[in-house]
């Protein structure tokens, strides 16, 4: 349509122009090249705009005609990279099948028509990885770092590689690389994370979290807690190495991310002690009790006011349950409070609950205290073999202190992380419990037997009457030296019961 009227309108111009151009009466008379002419003015007129056109006309062929071999050659380039183009998505597809040799073929045609290298390249690559050949495919991944668009992939194939081969330091360099590059790629950042925990790069690895959470790469209760975690590991190598002041520094840091992370409340809490900073140090793990009831914060605060007398000690347990009362720890606290200032009738109550419903050793080492106060060493024996049985607290530190390596801090990392918690819930529970009834036959107090009467008839020799009165003239045997251990605190029970769990 408006082709159609453009012509149209040239139509109607060069009529209108003729018509014009004929209007004119007058007449032009000259001389040119020895001619002499004398002819209407519109005639002239015509015959000059009509060469013009003709010039015009003749200029754009001539240009045409110039111009072909070029045109030829951009056609012939265009179908080449046609094909090159066609080769190289062929080539991916094969890629993705898994087919090694149609994406070998098609690499090869498609480098063959495509003049920039570096989109066949990566093909390249992946197509020797397909093949098995691995020194080609790293030529092919070197060859990309010299093109800025291709940098970052080929950055990502020769840390691929390097992780296949097992050479960690490569990786990492190739990670740290990419990552600098692309702060926004979430392989480079866990790559950098993931080799920083395995070298024990504590720093570094705060300083990759950092940038990841300015990027948006992992969310920030997560940041956090990976921070605090890593200050907790710096903190504890630098007491392992002499400088308290540096490993202070670094729990204090951790505590400000994760007030409740225990292993950096309980280092805290050590080196204030150390300090004589007492109150700082029962702060800290009172804090720490709130958020989550640790066995091993329980044990520092508890040796915090070991040399005060028995009733201060007890009321500081006592407020320490307080800041948690809900949970199975604060009933070891209040129980441990019964038992130090001798209330083991107060002691066992406190515990007949947790017996009932989910026991586990230092429960039953509780218990045994109070059995063995009340009724004696053989009321006292059952419950240790008891505890003796019970499975170990899985939780880390459960025994009052952390002793992590490398690669334990390196998992407690990753585990604080991503689940908020030192290690993953355990598989089975700590103890079968006893029912209502068992327990009270059990904290019931040992029957005493009645003596042995001897018949008048009979005359028992000397030896023999000693051992109808109750045996206790029995000649001492090897191996009853548990017999004669008295249990008076609850640290006398809780070694009871492990020296009984390591007796065969």
């Amino acid at each position: 349509m408006t082709r159609i009227l453009i012509f149209l309108l040239w139509v109607v111009l060069i009529a209108g122009t003729i018509t014009v151009l004929m209007t004119f009466d007058s007449r032009i008379s000259g001389e040119a090249f020895g001619v002499r002419f004398d002819s209407p003015s519109w005639l002239i007129l015509g015959a000059l705009a009509f060469v013009f056109f003709i010039a015009v006309y003749a200029t754009h062929k001539v240009k045409d005609i110039l111009m072909l071999p070029a045109k030829l050659r951009a056609k012939d380039a265009e179908t080449k990279r046609e094909r090159g183009v066609a080769a190289l998505t062929r080539g991916l597809e094969a890629v993705a099948v898994g087919d090694a040799a149609d994406a070998s073929h098609h690499a090869k045609v498609a480098q063959k028509h495509l003049e920039d290298l570096a989109l066949t390249r990566l093909l390249s690559a992946q197509a020797a990885q397909l093949s098995g050949d691995e020194a080609a495919a790293t030529r092919s991944f070197a060859a990309m770092l010299g093109a800025p668009e291709t940098e970052f992939l080929g950055l990502k194939g020769l840390y691929a590689q390097a992780i296949n081969r097992g050479e960690s330091d490569k990786a990492r360099e190739y990670a740290e690389r990419a990552f600098s590059l692309r702060a926004n790629a979430g392989w480079a950042f866990q790559s950098v994370v993931d080799l920083g925990l395995e070298r024990g790069a504590w720093g570094d690895t705060r300083e990759a979290i950092a940038k990841g959470k300015r990027n948006k790469l992992i969310e920030p209760d997560k940041a956090d807690r990976a921070t605090a975690a890593l200050f907790a590991a710096d903190a504890d190598a630098a007491r392992l190495s002499g400088d308290k002041t540096l490993a202070l520094s670094e729990a204090d840091a951790a505590l400000k991310l994760a007030p409740a992370f225990t292993p950096a409340a309980v280092l805290a809490a050590e080196l204030c002690s150390e300090n004589g900073k007492t109150g700082k140090a029962a702060g800290i793990l009172e804090t720490a009790f709130a958020k989550d009831a640790h066995p091993a914060l329980i044990r520092m605060y508890d040796k915090l006011y070991a040399q005060e007398p028995a009733e201060k000690r007890a009321e500081k347990l006592r407020k320490l349950a307080a800041k948690n009362p809900d949970t199975d720890e604060a009933v070891f606290l209040e129980a441990r409070a019964a038992n130090i200032v001798g209330d083991f009738e107060t002691a066992m109550t406190k515990l007949e609950p947790l017996i009932t419903k989910a026991p586990n050793a230092h429960a039953y080492a509780l218990i045994a205290t109070a059995a063995t106060q009340l009724h004696g060493e053989e009321a006292g024996r059952g419950w240790l073999e008891r505890a003796a049985a019970a499975p170990r607290d899985p939780r880390p530190g459960a025994d009052g202190a952390f002793h992590f390596t490398r690669a334990g801090w390196a998992r407690l990392v990753r585990e604080y992380m991503d689940h908020d918690r030192l290690c993953p819930p355990p598989l089975e529970n700590a103890g079968e419990a006893i029912s209502a009834e068992e327990l009270r036959l059990l904290i019931a107090p040992p029957a005493v037997a009645a003596p042995d009467v001897e018949p008048v008839e009979e005359t028992a020799q000397p030896a023999e009457s000693a051992e109808r009165k109750g045996g206790a003239q029995r000649p001492p045997v090897e191996g009853d030296d548990n017999e004669e251990r008295k249990i008076e605190n609850d640290e006398d029970g809780e070694r009871a019961a492990a020296a009984a769990r390591l007796t065969p």
